[in-house]
């Protein structure tokens, strides 16, 4: 994989790390609902969804291959993400 690559390739993971953490916070009456079948339905098709999409656009890029910093950079940003909702809550 060329330099190029690599690099759009993390500035992707990135923002879907943050675009992940986004659609966890949309979806949290779902996956942290008081009944048990409904919490693990829906938190299972949340993580599917999100996965699915996130390796076909992934596929897109460069042909779907992740590596270890992919899964680094997009949890810097959905890490990035909460602290700066954390910081505006306030």
């Amino acid at each position: 994989m060329d330099l190029h690559t690599q690099i759009i390739t993390l500035i992707f993971s990135f923002f879907y790390g943050i675009f992940f953490s986004l659609f966890i916070s949309v979806n949290h009456k779902i996956i942290y609902h008081d009944k048990k079948w409904i919490k693990l339905l829906g938190t299972f098709l949340v993580i599917l969804i999100s996965v699915l999409v996130y390796f076909i656009l992934l596929k897109q890029i460069n042909f779907a291959a992740f590596h270890p910093y992919c899964l680094l950079v997009l949890g810097l940003g959905f890490y990035l993400e909460k602290v700066i909702a954390k910081h505006y809550r306030k």
